[in-house]
């Protein structure tokens, strides 16, 4: 369990760094470029996306799968099943290249430098090597890195993005800064790995389960970058840009809980094979219970501040940021409880037509309401889309693991936590009655967030019957040197 929390340490890092230069830089470009140059950029990188999911394939989670299945099996066969996973991505990659290549002489009616520019984007996941270091649960030297690069990246903004024109220069910037921080972690490859001959063999045994696991790839970028490409073409940029400003602000709890997941998924697929599969149980259903906790600080928080974070943070023309933020909040409690569905118990377990299934059918729910609600509703109708698509699949992953997980007992563990942060909710509300909308409002009514949530659960943890909590009082115990708690 120590090299668990090591490496959740790790790769939260790892998520907290790619969170906090956003959060650092978004102020600073929605004022420097505006809403439009930002929709322009998100517009032009959802179509590079489109190519890149055709490069990596399913190999993203395949390869971390298979890659914690073999580790211990020799440095030999651990390369040659490296080279031959890489293989499929590199012929892949020089197909999707040139296709990119062809879109942008014939393709590109609007804005076509910055799609020009987006190709560094591109060309950054034919050199991706991620997958690898995942499945070995090596997480400090993809934290290293990732902090360089973005730290670098960071720099680069303030010091060459000032104006609207400067639109160009934060494109190269993004793209050329992703490229050099993947070409960085084949360095880290040095003496770990041995030239491996692959015959067709040894790939045609692999495509199979990567274009399965490429399916829900293909799902997920209609809930992360259909609703950006449609907004672009029924409505216009700008309401992409207020609909990706207040998009990031969700990703960041929903980063948090999948660094969780990055983690555990190499863990759940080395325990199965090794035979110990309920220890692997165990572990989902601590996760759950306390993912159910955070999660409901998470969104109760941000549904209660979104209008006065939006000013504060991107400036009065960014309100409407703030309005799709507060209704965004509930997609997030669907996503962090599929995240551990998916990566605990799915895809350690090789159930991929499970995790097909469902992720088909929530990309179906997300397009066809996007039809529907987008030309009336802009990027709120995007916004409502998104939050029934990610019940969908979330509630088709509940119900294909009903007969295996007591999800019940599981769900019934943490659902008081809403109710926690549910009355930190309406605390919230009332104190923000009687406030301005500035900095230090915002400071405030977060931390009285925190103390009423944080509050109320650490006196129900100290009262409650609950296994896991006992077993965490017993180690405070420990820690502290008190003979009793209460």
């Amino acid at each position: 369990m120590s090299s668990i929390k090591k490496n959740l340490a790790y790769n939260m890092m790892y998520q907290l760094v790619g969170i906090l230069v956003p959060l650092v830089t978004s102020p600073y470009l929605s004022r420097v470029l505006g809403a439009k140059n930002l929709g322009i950029h998100s517009f032009t990188m959802s179509v590079a996306l489109y190519f890149m999911m055709f490069m990596i394939l399913g190999i993203g989670n395949y390869g971390n799968r298979t890659i914690a299945k073999v580790k211990r099996e020799g440095k030999q066969e651990l390369s040659k099943v490296f080279w031959s996973i890489y293989s499929i991505q590199i012929l892949m990659s020089g197909l999707v290249i040139l296709a990119y290549v062809l879109y942008l002489s014939f393709g590109v009616r609007n804005y076509q430098e910055i799609a020009v520019l987006q190709i560094f984007l591109v060309l950054s996941n034919a050199v991706d090597i991620t997958w690898y270091f995942y499945g070995m649960e090596d997480f400090g030297r993809i934290v290293l890195r990732n902090t360089l690069v973005k730290v670098l990246g960071l720099i680069l903004i303030f010091v060459y993005v000032h104006t609207p024109a400067d639109l160009w220069r934060y494109t190269l910037i993004n793209g050329g800064t992703a490229f050099v921080g993947q070409l960085l972690m084949w360095g880290q490859l040095n003496g770990r790995l041995a030239l491996a001959k692959v015959s067709v063999n040894d790939l045609l045994s692999h495509i199979k389960p990567i274009l399965i696991l490429f399916v829900p790839v293909l799902a997920i970028s209609v809930f992360t970058n259909m609703d950006k490409y449609m907004l672009g073409l029924m409505v216009d940029v700008k309401q992409v840009g207020f609909y990706d400003n207040a998009n990031r602000i969700i990703e960041i709890p929903k980063a948090l809980i999948a660094a969780l997941g990055a983690v555990m998924l190499p863990r759940t697929a080395s325990l199965i094979s090794e035979g110990k599969g309920e220890q692997s149980l165990y572990y989902m259903e601590v996760t759950i219970l306390y993912v159910m906790a955070i999660s409901s600080m998470l969104m109760f928080g941000l549904m209660s501040v979104a209008d006065i974070f939006s000013v504060v943070f991107w400036g009065k023309d960014f309100i409407e940021s703030g309005r799709l933020i507060a209704c965004m909040a509930p997609a997030f409690v669907f996503s962090v409880l599929g995240n551990i569905i998916r990566t605990q118990y799915l895809i350690p377990r090789a159930k991929d037509k499970d995790y097909v299934i469902s992720l088909i059918l929530g990309a179906i729910v997300n397009f066809i309401m996007n039809c529907f609600l987008i030309k009336p509703y802009g990027a709120m109708g995007a916004t409502i889309s998104t939050v029934l698509a990610e019940f969908v699949l979330s509630g088709t992953q509940f119900f294909v693991v009903r007969k295996h997980l007591d999800l019940k007992a599981y769900i019934k563990n943490g659902l008081i936590f809403y109710l926690f942060g549910l009355l930190m909710y309406l605390a919230i509300v009332v104190a923000k009655s009687h406030m301005l909308y500035n900095t230090i409002s915002l400071i405030l009514l977060m931390i009285l967030g925190g103390i009423v949530y944080i509050g109320i659960c650490c006196f129900y943890i100290l009262l409650s019957n609950n296994s896991h909590f006992r077993s965490l009082r017993e180690k405070i115990r420990r820690k502290i040197g008190y003979e009793k708690i209460l």
